[in-house]
């Protein structure tokens, strides 16, 4: 189930950028705002052993993917995708924290100090 969640965002971003592709070919002189968002998923709430709960959204930011860690108390980070892990998952990151996982599984965050944290999905 893990790995079809994973395909289907994969193949729904893919086709969204060559979806994009033709439209910025027939539309000469038009730059793509690097800022824009879309492509914004619902937001998955997540839990740590210690109870704390997060939100994580993915969306499309220009031509980046990215995600939106909301954690209470503090504020919200918005991390942009770097690489991919060797689970195949990908990994986001800003200058404050990085977050590991994918859509329909839980993840990890890191902060600068190194210090990890793993998040579930909350059972309902």
């Amino acid at each position: 189930m893990k790995n079809l969640l994973i395909f289907t965002l994969g193949l729904f971003l893919l086709t969204a950028c060559k979806k994009e592709n033709t439209t910025s070919n027939t539309t000469t002189g038009s730059v793509k705002d690097p800022n824009e968002v879309s492509l914004v998923q619902e937001t998955t709430k997540l839990k740590n052993d210690k109870g704390e709960v997060i939100g994580v959204t993915y969306f499309a930011q220009g031509e980046n993917i990215a995600v939106k860690i909301e954690q209470n108390g503090k504020p919200e980070e918005v991390l942009i995708a770097k690489k991919i892990n060797t689970k195949g998952e990908p990994v986001f990151a800003n200058e404050k924290m990085m977050w590991e996982g994918a859509l329909g599984s839980g993840g990890k965050t890191t902060d600068g100090q190194g210090n990890v944290t793993e998040y579930r999905e909350i059972e309902e």
